[in-house]
């Protein structure tokens, strides 16, 4: 790769039906001062997802920008067209881990996911070089595109997933992640 990204997962949430919309909780908010170490990276471009929360994550906290990219490759995984009761949203999350292949009515298997992510990572490799990115986005996603490049990486993991939670894939394509906790 010629570059290193910084994957963020936005930092915790309200609940709302509308999922484009949610902003950060109060938790959310408060928890963005520990994204300071960010600003040792000398992070070259910022990209988001257009979802509210994950550039609030950004535009909210304390790292150091000069402009934030909006891109909606990097918006949540559509899970279903359908509502998913909170009591079945971590089992249908499992089951897509598990058939990396498969979709729920209207909504994009892992492997639709992954392809969307790769396009954009793919753009930005014949765009830049030499750079380190931060991508703001959102965990189901995130963790597609971390068991890309780390195999290792599962529905476990990412059950372990914090809010905010922060990874490096550096040019190598190895994968670390660089939270503080």
């Amino acid at each position: 790769m010629n570059n290193s990204y910084i994957l963020l997962r936005h930092a915790h949430s309200r609940f709302s039906s509308d999922d484009f919309n949610r902003t950060l909780s109060e938790k959310g908010f408060s928890s963005l001062d520990q994204l300071e170490f960010l600003n040792s990276f000398n992070i070259d471009y910022y990209f988001s997802s257009p979802y509210k929360r994950a550039f609030e994550t950004i535009n909210s906290s304390p790292i150091q920008f000069d402009k934030i990219v909006l891109d909606n490759r990097l918006r949540e995984r559509k899970l279903s067209s359908t509502f998913i009761k909170d009591s079945e949203f971590e089992d249908s999350i499992k089951y897509l881990w598990d058939n990396p292949d498969q979709s729920f009515v209207g909504g994009e298997s892992n492997q639709v996911a992954l392809k969307r992510i790769l396009n954009l990572l793919e753009e930005l490799e014949g765009r830049y070089s030499d750079k380190t990115i931060l991508l703001s986005s959102h965990g189901n996603l995130i963790g597609i595109l971390l068991h890309h490049f780390d195999s290792s990486f599962d529905y476990e993991k990412w059950e372990q997933m914090t809010f905010p939670d922060c990874f490096l894939i550096d040019r190598n394509g190895i994968v670390k992640r660089i939270m503080k906790d």
